[in-house]
């Protein structure tokens, strides 16, 4: 980026960062608000259709950040992307495995977001399969933030990053204790 100061140059990469760290909370919260709808662990002080708005809404939200993500890695010299290396895994030399895991979950996210437009249109079963992709998704983009950025290794941000990941690791607890407390139910219910 010839005649661009350094620092505007570092600007793109730091939004990057930012936007990046922005839509992994997103998605933290998107996948704890569908925990919430799924297993009513609130009942009585939730709201059903409100937990699913706000669950939907979080989702866009967290392929928007995620987008931007990507978008600001292009006019940042830092590792020179290009539309290419961000939607195909190993075309990039700069970490190829981890960025690589982006992209992977770049598409999980688009695939969880696309599907969940068209519920009304799949089946319940096939829908909830793809939708279910958002706990090894959480798992991708902990692998991806822990070895991508330029942050990684810095206190501040393995802070961040294992308080994030211990949390979602917590959310998939609750709803695969309570999703078989669940099932469980309905099963025995449906043989009365």
């Amino acid at each position: 980026m010839a005649g661009v100061s350094p620092m505007i140059s570092s600007l793109w990469w730091d939004y990057s960062r930012a936007s990046a760290n922005v839509a992994w909370v997103l998605i933290l919260f998107t996948i704890l608000w569908g925990v919430l709808l799924t297993t009513r662990v609130l009942r009585g002080m939730d709201r059903p259709a409100w937990l699913r708005d706000l669950h939907s809404w979080l989702g866009g939200l967290t392929v928007c950040f995620s987008a931007i993500h990507m978008a600001t890695l292009l006019p940042d010299k830092y590792i020179d992307f290009d539309l290419i290396n961000l939607f195909v895994p190993f075309t990039n030399d700069y970490k190829p495995l981890a960025v690589s895991l982006g992209v992977l979950g770049f598409w999980t996210l688009v695939a969880i977001q696309g599907t969940s437009l068209m519920m009304k249109k799949m089946s319940r079963q096939a829908w909830r399969r793809i939708h279910m992709l958002s706990y090894p998704l959480y798992g991708i983009i902990v692998v991806h933030s822990l070895t991508a950025g330029s942050d990684v290794g810095t206190q501040l941000y393995t802070g961040f990053t294992m308080a994030l990941a211990m949390t979602g690791a917590a959310v998939a607890g609750i709803r695969l204790v309570t999703g078989r407390f669940i099932d469980r139910k309905k099963r025995e219910n449906a043989g009365r």
